[in-house]
């Protein structure tokens, strides 16, 4: 597969898991079945997720208030990803020979670590302002 096809191809998956947020967190919207976070259901504590979906739903919507009420990690992983998405696909299509824009353990652990000390915080008193509201 190109790389040209591939950016393409993470271009339509942005856009579906996008409208799949906004579907089903829109007002009376129904999914059968709830989707919830099992760590959540087992322990009570949010996860570094719990509030995604909700909060990607709202960035949808332009309400970047609920968003960052939901999860706030999400609409800076999102700003992220977009932009990292957009300057690959301009190397690719540019011809550019290194694409990668992240390389090596560094990051990975880096955000390991984010999500890690995140989902402590926001499950502390001090941190209450962080929970994703699911009560």
């Amino acid at each position: 597969m190109t790389a040209r096809v591939a950016s393409v191809g993470a271009a339509v998956a942005g856009i579906a898991w996008v409208g799949f947020a906004n579907w089903s967190t829109r007002p009376g919207a129904s999914l059968g079945a709830s989707i919830g976070c099992p760590f959540h259901a087992v322990t009570g504590l949010d996860c570094p997720g719990c509030g995604s979906t909700r909060a990607l739903g709202a960035l949808t919507r332009f309400d970047f208030g609920a968003a960052f009420d939901q999860n706030v990690l999400v609409p800076l992983a999102t700003l992220f990803v977009v932009v990292a998405w957009a300057t690959w696909t301009w190397a690719v299509w540019h011809g550019r020979t290194r694409t990668d824009l992240i390389s090596g353990r560094g990051p990975v652990l880096g955000v390991g670590l984010v999500l890690v000390g995140f989902a402590v915080v926001r499950n502390l008193p001090a941190g209450s302002w962080l929970a994703s509201g699911l009560a």
